[in-house]
């Protein structure tokens, strides 16, 4: 049984959910993502979506369905992000809101960090963990940044999943105390490269995503991933920890 703490169900056809649930996807994260820039009527408007239609499509498919919301790095309304960060707690009134996210840095500059740091105050007043992007240009860069924002915030980095993480910048967010994201898809990490590290490094604060939905990706990257740790002679608890146990825990940390 998997649970995958990132994807984009509204990138998903119907067929292709039901796959992912018949392959062992039990319970997913749709998060909010980079659809270009927009105004902020039209996030909102991506927000209602997820909340109301995908969280449906998940939970029809056999998914237990669960929602990310934020303000994309890549996706920031010229106008109207107080407003934005002013209506965003009232969307956790709905069960089904577990996170903020993605948010992050993309390009960098003041105006990306200080809307960063911001949902960073955010989740911690909300008591919610947080999942953030990082880019593929500058990663490393742009992922010492984020973590130094994040060390100037009050929350917890336990509580904080840094995703996409590359091999150069997994023991930069581990030494902070954040989880790591290994996304599974061509650029970051390939199933075997994934066992390898886990073989090394341990399923600590470790989970598996997929970021389905979003560019070039394997709808069967969990399924497959596992068969790869299996193959590595990792442990079923292991396996069980970064597929299974260690997305929920990082759901209730």
């Amino acid at each position: 049984m998997f649970v995958d703490l990132h994807l984009h169900a509204d990138g998903i056809p119907d067929p292709d959910l039901a796959t992912l649930a018949y392959f062992g996807v039990k319970a997913a994260v749709t998060c909010a993502r980079d659809a270009g820039a927009g105004s902020a009527a039209a996030l909102r408007k991506h927000w209602d979506e997820l909340v109301g239609v995908q969280a449906q499509r998940l939970q029809l498919a056999g998914i237990r369905p669960m929602v990310a919301l934020a303000v994309h790095p890549a996706r920031l309304p010229w106008h109207g992000v107080d407003e934005l960060l002013q209506r965003l707690p009232h969307y956790f009134d709905d069960p089904h809101v577990v996170a903020l996210g993605e948010l992050g840095l993309d390009q960098g500059g003041e105006r990306e960090e200080e809307i960063f740091s911001r949902q960073l105050e955010l989740a911690a007043r909300l008591r919610r963990p947080a999942i953030v992007h990082t880019p593929d240009r500058e990663k490393p860069a742009r992922t010492r940044r984020m973590l130094a924002l994040l060390k100037d915030s009050p929350l917890d980095p336990s509580r904080v999943l840094v995703d996409h993480v590359s091999p150069e910048t997994f023991a930069l967010a581990r030494g902070m105390g954040c989880w790591c994201g290994l996304t599974l898809q061509p650029g970051l990490f390939e199933a075997g490269s994934a066992a390898g590290l886990i073989s090394r490094h341990g399923a600590e604060r470790i989970v598996l995503t997929s970021d389905i939905g979003e560019g070039a990706t394997d709808l069967l990257a969990l399924p497959k991933a596992d068969e790869a740790l299996k193959a590595a002679g990792l442990t079923a608890g292991l396996r069980r920890r970064v597929l299974w146990e260690g997305p929920l825990g990082f759901l209730k940390s």
